[in-house]
């Protein structure tokens, strides 16, 4: 949140409701945002944010152009997006060949829609990873927009006595993001819940 410039008063739109997108919306409403709108297209998962987070919630299948939706419904486009999808969201056929014949990375869904749903001036911060190579990246409509776009990986040791506080004072739980406890012999099943997206998976805690 800090390096995605998150303020109070302001409207943030959160891709991707598996893990690192619930505890996002948790971080976005800690630090004052007005509004959180959490986009995914699992219907679970949607719920789950909606019952543990209390955000707006949007199933991007159920719209032709989720984008414009969302800049709709913030009334011109959020102040800050956050893309917690990276290169493994679904893929358009296209992408699909494309990245069978090692000529894309995955998947740049996740990244149009933040295009299209941030306001002029914004901010899009990259959480999820992308891979080295796309096809159609919308740089002409970052710049002519003036977006700014921010990314990295997180450097977590100087985060880890900020969040330890967090914890024990109270005020951030991310407890509820462990839907399977499992033996280790089971690691199997919790993998496969995962991947399939069955049994309401969210996130797998293994016990040796």
């Amino acid at each position: 949140m800090e390096n995605a410039g998150v303020k109070p008063g302001n409207t943030v739109v959160i891709l991707g409701c598996r893990p690192v997108g619930l505890l996002a919306q948790k971080f976005a409403w800690l630090h004052g945002a007005e509004r959180v709108i959490a986009v995914d297209y699992i219907d679970y998962r949607l719920k789950h944010a909606e019952k543990y987070n209390l955000v707006e919630t949007v199933n991007f299948e159920q719209h032709d152009n989720t984008g414009e939706y969302l800049k709709e419904l913030t009334h011109g486009g959020a102040d800050v997006v956050i893309d917690c999808v990276g290169m493994d969201g679904k893929m358009t056929p296209m992408e699909f060949v494309g990245s069978g014949l090692k000529l894309q990375s995955g998947a740049l869904g996740g990244f149009n829609i933040a295009t299209q749903a941030v306001r002029k001036g914004g901010i899009i911060q990259v959480t999820g990873v992308y891979g080295g190579r796309y096809n159609a990246f919308p740089l002409g409509d970052l710049i002519n927009r003036n977006i700014n776009i921010r990314t990295g990986q997180a450097p977590v040791i100087p985060y880890m006595p900020i969040l330890y506080n967090l914890l024990t004072e109270g005020k951030i739980d991310p407890s509820d993001i462990i839907t399977h406890r499992l033996p280790l012999d089971d690691a199997p099943h919790g993998y496969k819940a995962f991947d399939t997206k069955t049994e309401d998976c969210i996130k797998v805690i293994l016990k040796p």
